[in-house]
């Protein structure tokens, strides 16, 4: 049976192969330390298959899962994580907005924040992207929110909403994790920024999804009225409604501040609720809710949620990134064509 066949009977083990061989880069003798929960085991048990291929220093635990994203987790788990060259967060709850991630990527861990990881993800179009050439559009793009102060996001539903940057630089997520420190999430590949807290004004029409397990893909837009940097207002469906409400009453008022703007280049991502395709999916943006602490903000909170629109139009200071949802010209060929 040739190779091209095998990938194809086995294509789990093909995302598991990528995510250790390419995103990662994993080289012979790095420590390799991979956390899962009992939802996400499987996939663990994958990547641990793979980074064992490669290197024999490979600790997988299985964790109590915890109940929001943004949670820290247990202490020997944050130990292990700052002792490791390379580490893959596989639990269904994101530990990249914690002191815990925070600390082991100063130390020079490379971070695969992996979470809601399931074993058709693995097996998903989204993560056989060219990620290096999503690479140079992600270096275009973060290049000009960095030479930019202040952002405009508009689209056809609706949205219309300004904040401030400041001097704050863009965080660069290809897909790619390869120097010491980075962070990535594939088959998310973004680039993404904290606003500086209590600057943004307008309105939000989430028309995508929000990727959490209790809502997911949207099936009527939910609006956001977004006041001095926090959300003020929700509208849309009922269920909708009384869920959010919930999960910020019990976050905290905090969990209001709007913490990250971010921008998908993924074009083999496809809305679907699932969080790591979701922010990745070129052409649409999406708005975080909660903690930036470890993103370059200062909004410290166990708390996390992201709000994806599709087909915006983004303006950092006068230069256009985004028209509807495709890049502007200059910043390389529109993904999605």
């Amino acid at each position: 049976m040739s190779s091209a066949v095998a990938t194809e009977v086995n294509p789990t083990k093909a995302g598991a192969q990528r995510l250790v061989r390419l995103c990662a880069n994993l080289k012979a003798g790095e420590r390799v330390y991979v956390v899962s929960d009992d939802s996400t085991r499987a996939v663990g048990d994958e990547v641990t298959a793979q980074a064992r291929e490669i290197t024999r220093d490979v600790q997988h635990d299985i964790i109590e899962a915890e109940a929001m994203h943004g949670s820290e987790p247990p202490p020997f788990v944050a130990a292990r994580m700052a002792g490791a060259h390379v580490i893959f967060g596989l639990t269904a709850m994101s530990m990249a907005h914690t002191s815990a991630r925070r600390n082991a990527v100063e130390r020079g861990a490379r971070y695969l924040s992996l979470p809601d990881y399931s074993l058709e993800l693995l097996a998903s179009p989204a993560l056989r992207a060219d990620f290096e050439e999503i690479s140079v559009v992600c270096n275009q793009i973060a290049d000009v929110i960095d030479q930019s102060s202040a952002i405009r996001i508009t689209t056809r539903a609706g949205t219309d909403l300004t904040l401030s940057t400041g001097s704050r630089l863009s965080n660069r997520c290809p897909g790619l994790v390869w120097r010491a420190g980075e962070l990535g999430s594939p088959p998310d590949a973004e680039v993404n920024i904290a606003p500086l807290e209590g600057t943004a004004q307008g309105t939000i029409v989430v028309d995508g999804s929000i990727p959490c397990r209790e809502i997911g893909l949207l099936a009527a837009p939910v609006i956001l009225t977004v006041l001095d940097g926090r959300i003020a207002n929700i509208d849309g469906s009922a269920p909708v409604l009384r869920t959010l409400e919930g999960l910020f009453s019990k976050a905290g008022p905090k969990s209001r501040v709007l913490a990250e703007f971010g921008i998908g280049l993924n074009p083999q991502a496809r809305l679907c609720g699932v969080m790591l395709e979701d922010e990745g999916c070129a052409g649409t943006v999406h708005f975080g809710f909660g903690s930036n602490l470890t993103i370059g903000g200062l909004n410290e909170v166990g708390f996390h949620l992201d709000f994806i629109v599709r087909d915006a139009t983004v303006f950092c200071d006068n230069r256009q990134v985004l028209l509807a949802g495709a890049f502007a010209s200059g910043l390389g060929n529109d993904p999605r064509l």
